[in-house]
């Protein structure tokens, strides 16, 4: 999660294609137009800052929670979001994500759980 995060700060789209899971959606796309996409939107966003709340696996799959300071010509669009990982082919890819805007969260992010994300997403 950390690298997927510092990928998109640095605006590392071939990275981010690359640790995406085989089953992701948007593998649809070609890695080359997946990769210019997400190069263009580190173009206009700002990544200030990552809290990950947990972190558990079980096998080779993973779950973790996080709060993402992000920021989009001068407006907070930070989230937090419930991702899934997966092991594949000796390295964690990222599976699928449940996000909640920030005006959606409580004021302390830090005391979120997973269910509570979830009840929130609904």
């Amino acid at each position: 999660m950390r690298s997927r995060y510092s990928a998109f700060a640095l605006g590392l789209g071939e990275y981010l294609t690359e640790t995406l899971a085989s089953d992701h959606p948007d593998r649809s796309m070609s890695a080359a137009e997946l990769s210019k996409g997400l190069f263009a939107s580190w173009r206009r966003q700002r990544f200030l800052g990552l809290t990950i709340a947990s972190a558990k696996t079980d096998g080779d799959q993973g779950q973790v929670l996080f709060f993402a300071r992000v920021f989009e010509k001068g407006q907070d669009r930070s989230f937090a979001e419930l991702s899934q990982f997966r092991k594949e082919a000796g390295g964690w890819r990222y599976a699928s994500g449940v996000l909640v805007r920030k005006e959606d969260l409580p004021a302390d992010v830090a005391s979120l759980t997973p269910e509570a994300l979830l009840a929130l997403a609904r």
